[in-house]
Order: C-alpha cells, then sequence, then structure tokens
C-alpha cells in the first residue's frame, strides 16, 4: 500500500468524528435560530456541509504530508542498512517498543485496504447513479418537449423581470414529467407538465412558475450539484445524508416564500401544490422539482405553513440520537471485511442499448431478402444467372427490392409491380411524398400506415401530416372520419389537439352534450380538460340542481378536480351552512373540512363560520384538543381561544395523551 491510500484511509477515518462534531454543532446553532428565518437556516446548513468538505480537504493535506515524510524516512533507511530487507514481518512487528505502535501498524497494514476500496465502490456507485440521473435530464431536455403558449411566456417573462432575474429562461412543456421541473445552470429551463394548463388555473400557474424562478435566481441548481458532489464522497456518514436532507427543506421552504409573496392569496399556492402532488402519485416521474423530494416536510406541512400554520417547536436534542451517532462512528471506525462482500452492483441495461437492440432487430426483419439476392447478381459471367434469376420469381420477386432497399438506381424496376413487398411499400410511400430514413418506414409498415390512408388525412383538412404524425395518428386509430366529425362539429384545430381528444375519448355527442349544459360551446381545451376530469352533462345538472353556483366550464373542470359533489353541498347545508360562495366551496375541500366536522364544531359553537372550519383544519383543533382544554379549565371556550391555545403550545400533546390515558 502506498502512502497516498493510507492517507485517504485515515482521512475517511478522521472524517468520521469530525462530520459528527459539524453536525452537532449545527443542530446547537439551528435550535438558536427562529423557525421564521428559512433563508439564515438555509445558508446554516449550506455552510455545514461546506464545512465538512473543507475538514476533510484539510485533512488529506495534513495526511498525505505526513505518511509522505514517513515514506521518505523508511526509504532512506532501507538504503542505509540493505540488512534491514531480509528481516521477516512477523519479527519488524515483534520489535515494535509498544502495544498501541502494534495496533496501529495491524490496522494500517490490514483494515485500511478494506476501507480504501469500501470508499472506491461507493463513491463509483453513486458516481453511476448520479450521471445516469444527469443523462436522463439531459435526454429529457433534448426530446418530446413542446412549445409553451404566447400568454405563459408573457406570464414568465412578467415575473421574471418582477423578480430581478436578467436571464433569459426558456419554458417548455413535456408529457414525461408529472410536476415542474427546473434544469440548467448557464441556460436554465422550465419544464411544466402538460397536464398542469388543465389541472391549474392561470392564477395558480403564475405561483408555479414563481417558485421554479425563485430556484434560478437563487442558483439553486448548481448548489445542489455541489451538494450531490458531497454526498457521493461521503457517501458513508449518515450526519451528510442529514444535513443535506434538511438542506434540500430549507431550499424549498425558501421558494415557497419568494412565491408566496407573487401572490395575493395564499390558497391559491397551497391549492396548486395540492394538486399536483396529486398528478406525481398518479405517474411517479421525475421531479430540482416543485415537491422538493423531501421526506419530513411534507406536503401537508409546507401547505399549512403557506396558509398561516404556526411553525412547530424547536425539539430538544434528545440523547437517543447522539448514542445513535456513536454507535454509527463505532461501526464507521471498525469496518469487518465480511461486510464489504455483501455489496453486490445491480447492473441496468441502458435505454439507448435497449433501443439499439430494437432497431437492429428491426433492420434484420428488413434486410434478409436483400442479403440473399446481392449474392447472385455480383457473379453474371459464369452463366450462373439464368438459373437463380427464375427462382426467386416466384416466391416474393426479391431482386427489385434489393435494388430499392439498398439503392436509389432501382426505384423504377418495380414502379409498376402491383405487389406488396417491402421495396414495393417504399416505394409507394416515396411516390405519396413521404422520403425518410428506415426507421421511419418500418414505424410506418408495422402500424398499417399506407399511401392511400396518408392520402385521405392529407384531405381531411389538417394538410399534410409527416410521417410522424402519421404514425401518431395511427397509433391513437384517428380515422380521417373522425377529424371530419370533429370538424363539421366546428371543431377545427391543430393535429395535436385532434389527437389529445382522441386519447381522453372526446367525441362529437359529447361535445353536443356539454354544448347544452348552458355555458355555451366549449373549447378544444375545455372538452380535452374535462374528459380528463370526468365531468359530464349530469354532473353539471346535479351542481345546478342543488343551487351551487356555476357559471363556466372552468368552475366545473375545478369543482370535479377538488371533489365539490352535490352530496359534500348538500351535507354543509344540513350542518347548518347555506348559500356557500364557489370560492369558500374549494377552500373547505382543500383543507379537508366535511360535513361530520362542520356539524360538530356548529353543535358545540354555533357562531361558527366557514373561516372557523378552515381555522379549525389548519391549526388541528379536534375534539381531543378541545377536551384537553376543557379539563384545564379554559372555559369559557371560543374559537379564538382555541388558536390561541395551539399557536401558544401551552397544551403539550404528550400531556394530553397521558390525561386522556
Amino acid at each position: 500500500m502506498t502512502h497516498h491510500w493510507e492517507a485517504l484511509g485515515w482521512t475517511l477515518i478522521h472524517f468520521c468524528w469530525q462530520a459528527a462534531a459539524i453536525a452537532l454543532v449545527y443542530k446547537l446553532a439551528d435550535l438558536a435560530i427562529p423557525r421564521n428565518r428559512t433563508q439564515a437556516r438555509y445558508v446554516l446548513a449550506l455552510v455545514a456541509l461546506l464545512g465538512m468538505l473543507s475538514a476533510s480537504i484539510v485533512t488529506l493535506a495534513y495526511q498525505e504530508a505526513i505518511h509522505r515524510q514517513a515514506a521518505i524516512a523508511t526509504h532512506s533507511a532501507s538504503a542505509a542498512t540493505p540488512t534491514v530487507q531480509i528481516i521477516p514481518r512477523p519479527l519488524a512487528v515483534m520489535e515494535m517498543p509498544s502495544a498501541p505502535r502494534q495496533t496501529v501498524q495491524f490496522f494500517a497494514s490490514d483494515v485500511m485496504p478494506y476501507l480504501d476500496a469500501f470508499w472506491l465502490v461507493g463513491v463509483f456507485c453513486l458516481t453511476l447513479r448520479t450521471i445516469g440521473g444527469w443523462w436522463l435530464i439531459r435526454k429529457l431536455r433534448h426530446s418530446s418537449l413542446q412549445k409553451a403558449s404566447h400568454t405563459l411566456r408573457i406570464g414568465l417573462d412578467r415575473i421574471r423581470l418582477q423578480m430581478g432575474i436578467p436571464r433569459f429562461v426558456d419554458l417548455r412543456l413535456s408529457s414525461r414529467i408529472a410536476s415542474p421541473l427546473t434544469v440548467g445552470v448557464i441556460r436554465p429551463l422550465i419544464l411544466l407538465p402538460i397536464t398542469a394548463l388543465t389541472s391549474l388555473s392561470p392564477e395558480q400557474l403564475e405561483v408555479v412558475l414563481a417558485h421554479e424562478l425563485a430556484h434560478i435566481r437563487r442558483a439553486d441548481y448548481f448548489w445542489n450539484i455541489l451538494q450531490t458532489m458531497i454526498e457521493t464522497l461521503f457517501f458513508f456518514h449518515p450526519a451528510v445524508w442529514w444535513i443535506s436532507r434538511r438542506l434540500r427543506e430549507q431550499r424549498e421552504l425558501c421558494c415557497d416564500d419568494i412565491a408566496v409573496q407573487t401572490c395575493q392569496d395564499p390558497a391559491v399556492y397551497a391549492a396548486a401544490l395540492l394538486r399536483l402532488e396529486e398528478e406525481r402519485k398518479m405517474h411517479l416521474h421525475l421531479a430540482m422539482a416543485l415537491d422538493g423530494n423531501q421526506s419530513r416536510v411534507s406536503l401537508r406541512a409546507r401547505i399549512l405553513r403557506i396558509l398561516g400554520d404556526p411553525e412547530e417547536q424547536p425539539r430538544d436534542f434528545k440523547p437517543l440520537s447522539l448514542a445513535a451517532m456513536v454507535a454509527a462512528l463505532v461501526l464507521f471506525v471498525c469496518p469487518l471485511p465480511q461486510v464489504f462482500a455483501s455489496f453486490k452492483t445491480a447492473p441496468k441495461v441502458s435505454a439507448s442499448i435497449v433501443h439499439a437492440v430494437q432497431r437492429t432487430t428491426q433492420a434484420k426483419s428488413v434486410h434478409p431478402a436483400p442479403r440473399a439476392a446481392v449474392v447472385p447478381a455480383p457473379t453474371p459471367r459464369p452463366g450462373s444467372i439464368a438459373t437463380p434469376a427464375p427462382t426467386p420469381k416466384p416466391v416474393a420477386t426479391p431482386s427489385p427490392d434489393i435494388d430499392v432497399s439498398d439503392t436509389e438506381d432501382g426505384q423504377s424496376a418495380d414502379v409498376s409491380s402491383p405487389s406488396h413487398n417491402k421495396a414495393d411499400y417504399i416505394d409507394q410511400m416515396k411516390a405519396a411524398g413521404y422520403d425518410v430514413d428506415l426507421d421511419k418506414y418500418v414505424a410506418m409498415k408495422v402500424q398499417g400506415i399506407t399511401p392511400a390512408y396518408a392520402e385521405a388525412m392529407a384531405k381531411a383538412g389538417i394538410g399534410k401530416p409527416t410521417a410522424d404524425n402519421l404514425i401518431a395518428l395511427k397509433v391513437q386509430d384517428i380515422t380521417p372520419d373522425y377529424i371530419s366529425r370533429m370538424r363539421a362539429a366546428g371543431y377545427d384545430t391543430d393535429l395535436d389537439k385532434y389527437i389529445a381528444m382522441k386519447i381522453q375519448g372526446v367525441t362529437t355527442e359529447y361535445a353536443d352534450a356539454m354544448a347544452k349544459t348552458g355555458f355555451g360551446k366549449p373549447s378544444v381545451d375545455d372538452l380535452i380538460a374535462m374528459k380528463i376530469q370526468g365531468v359530464t352533462p349530469d354532473y353539471a345538472s346535479k351542481l345546478r340542481a342543488d343551487g351551487i353556483d356555476v357559471s363556466s366550464f372552468h368552475d366545473l373542470i375545478t369543482y370535479r378536480i377538488f371533489n365539490v359533489s352535490p352530496e359534500f353541498v348538500a351535507g354543509m347545508k344540513s350542518a347548518g351552512f347555506n348559500s356557500i360562495p364557489p370560492k369558500k366551496l374549494v377552500e373547505l375541500r382543500v383543507q379537508g373540512v366535511t360535513p361530520e366536522m362542520a356539524k360538530t364544531i356548529k353543535q358545540q359553537f354555533p357562531e361558527a363560520t366557514l373561516d372557523d372550519l378552515v381555522q379549525f383544519r389548519i391549526f388541528h383543533i379536534d375534539a381531543d384538543f378541545i377536551a384537553s382544554a376543557k379539563r384545564h379549565g379554559f372555559a369559557p371556550l371560543t374559537i379564538q381561544k382555541l388558536v390561541k391555545l395551539r399557536i401558544s403550545g401551552i397544551l403539550d400533546d404528550n400531556d394530553e395523551g397521558k390525561e386522556s390515558n
């Protein structure tokens, strides 16, 4: 083992107690900072993480200098007394003057290689994971993206200038993500899921864009890269992951504060977070994302914080966590070689490799006939051309197939042939104006696209579709008749909208039925959004029959998203809350207010209003809390007094549990 590896091993060992000490100091300092100072707590976590990196660099330089001097001294001594080199290793160990020196020598010579190997394997595996994530983001950035509408881009530029961001920020739409995503340091890009356009209102979209712009203004993407590097280098220490998690939590809270400043009503941002979380749970795709990839700071805690819920009281530093940290240090300082045998890497097959294999398989399905026909073609001299020529003719006329697929001068040899082999198909598609690469021909052939289908789609009124458009139309089983019927119904739109309507099952019958609900003729976007959310004419009729104020298709979609049903309105009426405004209905559903809860509160507090119901949910005032307040003599009880008691933290949850037992 060289002195470089010994220096590295001792650096890793010293880092165990160094990181634990930094984590302890960070915890004490974090307890002293008020909970509402999110930026200060973020900077503190970032300084702690960078302090760990600095401590390791200084330790490595110090250990490198010590072991280099020791190596030079050993080399000089061995050169002066060559007889020492013939002393066997056990005797050299026995001549060491003290037991501690024997222990250090044993550790350095026997355990240090395993420690270095463990660190290298861990860093290599995490580096592969990081590179894989970077590759996925890069692939996502350069594929399957759509341009945002002009209105969205204008709103983004307005918020960008308002936040003082001089750089241009691009905005694209993607169907492969379920949560907004910000990527790029030099050329930042915001990706929005396509479903956000139908599930979020314009006000909610603006505040979501403000959150992503806050990441760009704070250069969070750069700091996240540096944070990932530190996690990779010191993956073995739990304190690194703990502080890193706290750093990501505070980063999202800082961006939440900036986003809330751009909107007048925090409930708009809270509703946007709730809706995006529902989409994310359904898709489970990528997410720097709006959800923050957090564990401790849950979505519910963020929403309550945005709506004005008081910050949780700081918890004392429990001795149990300190004991766990000491136990972890013992495990890291005394690594066992048996642990290394349990590390097995499961290699993953790259998506690009799978795609290459598929392309090779498809190419083989196209080329076997040309390969068989090319062999006799270059040998006309011996007279064998007369015998092979008639044999392939009755099979599938492979000779023209070769000239068309492999060369360009054989096209005229088979244009008049009525056969449907691969060569004829390519000639026919080229004659129809589709001169594309082999992969596109294979994809069109697999989907059953014919020149007649392409011609019929071109005559349907959408212009001449491209090869990709034909494939997308055929995959969704869109016929010229479907487009003609939708155009006759007054929906003359672009090809992408026809595909979206077909995917969601929008028909002319559905459009006519929704037009008869009394809100005018729905647009293409309204039809798609209503189909996604399951809005039906019967649903609209029931809302009106129960006296719910519905004035547009947007109201129908909003009510459906937040599950504002006639049953919910009827239950609230039976609880004593009549004539609820539309916005208040949505707010009640966002906060999780139920008719049963409203009835219970109305019985105990007859003067309770809708805002009081919301406060009960925000401040977690339930029956147990009310009973605890009564046991402690806080009477007469009012809603305002209960809110003050919850904010003050006088009634501790543990005391409540003990009293109830």
